[in-house]
């Protein structure tokens, strides 16, 4: 993963997890829902940036 897509992810994930719980969880299915379509579950910055997620999905 490039460095721009990660730093926009994270700061994604960021923004969703100061979200209310239910929409935090929504957020955060969403951004899963993405960086696994474009990078796949093998890369490593997706599994750094879904261990950042404050809610398990």
């Amino acid at each position: 993963m490039e460095s721009s897509a990660y730093n926009k992810y994270l700061a994604a994930v960021k923004a969703a997890n100061d979200c209310e719980e239910r929409r935090a969880k929504e957020l955060l299915r969403q951004i899963q829902a993405d960086m696994v379509a474009k990078y796949g579950l093998g890369d490593r910055d997706v599994e750094y940036l879904i261990r950042q997620f404050r809610y398990h999905i």
